[in-house]
């Protein structure tokens, strides 16, 4: 565990209202930990002055770095600046460092920055302007040299917010905390297919006690399967050793069918990383997903190597005039079926001439669905480099949102299958 400890603050009344949700603080929470900070305590507060100044002052006085997120804007509700001028007892004052930087980055998008805009370039006395690489207001930082404390503030913006951890907020981690270093290292097995009580209490009872030798574990359930987490004291070297010991173990267990990865990587990034590898391109077809699986792809850097693109075919015109489906397929089967899955995977793969394709066809409700073919029916088709076409039907739960991610993960799961036997 680290030397240092850390406490962050999320700001917003929206957060406590659920006009909008919290898309920082896991990322934040790994950035501390890669950083070296055992990160203590997150609060969610809202914009009261009385209630974020007893917090924020609550932290400084426990952490040894306290960071908050939120408030930083031009309007009324961004209180966060004056609360802080109360907690450190500055005054609001015009900073030129700060008017540089609204200058600065009004001229990034092509405007002028006047007072009369905002107040970017009013900052409490005794802090400090922090660059902002992405967005307009720049961030606070008050360093307390004599207690070796640091306090940020950073606006809540997520593309915002990434681009000053990665620049601004390390630099003074570097100055404030030049000591500190992280020796925590974790070895991630991801499973697929296999529920937890599964796999702890019937597949490999002794397995959690055996890998507790390694370090401390945890499990946390996925879309469709289980990450399990080892974390322990050591180097990259360590990590490396064990993560091949336990792949040598495992893969002849009841267990070796389950795994399909021996780190954190995401599903859609490992597929175009096992594609690339062997020189294979992909396709799809989409329908009850809408683009999903689609969408997950691309957001991997490199994808375009191995992804020649999506059709989405949500009406049955679409899946007859561009995948080929036959008509009387549709009508004998209906849409969600496994002879209309086949039929649009073999499209998918003649539109676009890829090696393998995937398509899918499902129920995602809440309504449309029958006792034969349930909400949460889907019918996942695959075509492969040999042009040999498969499907399959699965049964998921949850609510219209939930099943298409379920589905999503399922066929990337059948592309990775199908990348490996390819």
């Amino acid at each position: 565990m680290s030397q240092y400890t850390a406490k962050l603050i999320v700001i917003g009344d929206e957060l406590l209202t659920g006009k909008i949700k919290d898309a920082n603080t896991i990322e934040i929470a790994r950035w501390l930990e890669s950083q070296g900070f055992n990160l203590k305590q997150v609060l969610l507060s809202g914009d009261n002055p009385k209630e974020l100044k007893d917090a924020i002052s609550d932290a400084w006085n426990s952490a040894d770095l306290v960071l908050t997120t939120g408030g930083l804007g031009p309007t009324p509700d961004d209180v966060t600046k004056a609360t802080l001028g109360q907690v450190f007892q500055g005054e609001l004052g015009e900073n030129l460092i700060a008017r540089e930087m609204a200058i600065n980055n009004y001229a990034r998008i092509g405007q002028e920055w006047s007072p009369q805009k905002n107040s970017y370039h009013l900052i409490p006395e005794g802090m400090e302007p922090i660059e902002n690489p992405q967005g307009l207001a720049p961030g606070l930082s008050k360093v307390a040299t004599d207690q070796g404390k640091l306090f940020m503030a950073a606006p809540g913006v997520p593309r915002e917010l990434k681009a000053m951890m990665a620049g601004p907020f390390l630099s003074l981690l570097d100055k404030v905390f030049p000591q500190r270093e992280n020796d925590n290292q974790v070895l991630t097995l991801r499973s697929f297919g296999v529920p937890e009580e599964k796999i702890f209490f019937e597949l490999m009872p002794n397995l959690w006690e055996e890998l507790s030798k390694e370090g401390k574990v945890s499990s946390l359930p996925q879309i469709l399967g289980v990450d399990i987490h080892i974390t322990f004291k050591g180097t990259k070297k360590d990590l490396a050793a064990k993560k091949e010991k336990w792949q040598q173990q495992l893969s002849a267990s009841p267990m070796g069918n389950h795994i399909w990865a021996y780190e954190a990587i995401a599903l859609e990034e490992y597929v175009v990383r096992e594609a690339a590898k062997k020189k294979l391109t992909i396709s799809l077809a989409e329908s009850c997903t809408g683009g999903l699986v689609a969408h997950r792809l691309t957001n991997v850097s490199g994808s375009s190597s191995v992804f020649k693109g999506s059709i989405v075919a949500y009406a049955n015109e679409v899946k007859t005039q561009i995948l080929a489906v036959k008509e009387d397929t549709l009508i004998k089967y209906g849409a969600v079926s496994i002879e209309t899955a086949r039929e649009m995977a073999l499209g998918a793969q003649s539109v676009t001439q890829s090696d393998l394709a995937i398509s899918l066809s499902g129920i995602a409700g809440p309504g449309g669905g029958s006792p034969e073919k349930p909400v949460g029916t889907v019918c996942i088709g695959e075509c492969f480099p040999s042009g040999e076409a498969e499907a399959k039907l699965y049964k998921f739960r949850g609510d219209r949102d939930y099943l298409k991610l379920r589905f999503s993960e399922m066929a990337l799961h059948r592309l990775r299958e199908g990348i490996l036997r390819s």
